[in-house]
């Protein structure tokens, strides 16, 4: 399950650009995966889940924007949505095709919420 390092390593990043203060609080951290990344989202969001207790990012919601996959073929110069690895150019069947969408993970943006000291 690799979903779980890919977890912590959301966690890492986010903890590391989250300002240096005592009262921050991250509410939502906003992903872009691709659809051919091989990451599962649903199991990402339960890794996610168990492992931000106890941190700043305890109340933070995952927003995942899926990015399509999409391909070009070099025989017959189309562009195409490629669903999984290994397909074929749906216009001439060629395999050898780049990929040039849809491999991406990345940690586009976080809300923080910094919260004032109360005063007494």
């Amino acid at each position: 399950m690799h979903e779980l390092s890919v977890a912590q390593s959301i966690l890492s990043i986010a903890e590391n650009a989250a300002p240096k203060t005592t009262n921050t609080t991250i509410t939502s951290i906003h992903l872009q995966i691709g659809e051919l990344s091989g990451i599962e989202l649903e199991p990402l969001k339960f890794a996610f889940s168990i492992i931000k207790k106890d941190t700043i990012l305890e109340h933070a919601e995952l927003d995942i924007e899926l990015i399509r996959g999409e391909a070009y073929c070099p025989q017959c110069k189309s562009e195409f949505h490629m669903h999984y690895y290994g397909a074929s150019c749906p216009n001439c069947g060629n395999y050898f095709i780049h990929v040039s969408k849809g491999r991406e993970m990345k940690v586009v943006n976080l809300v923080v919420d910094e919260h004032e000291d109360a005063v007494c």
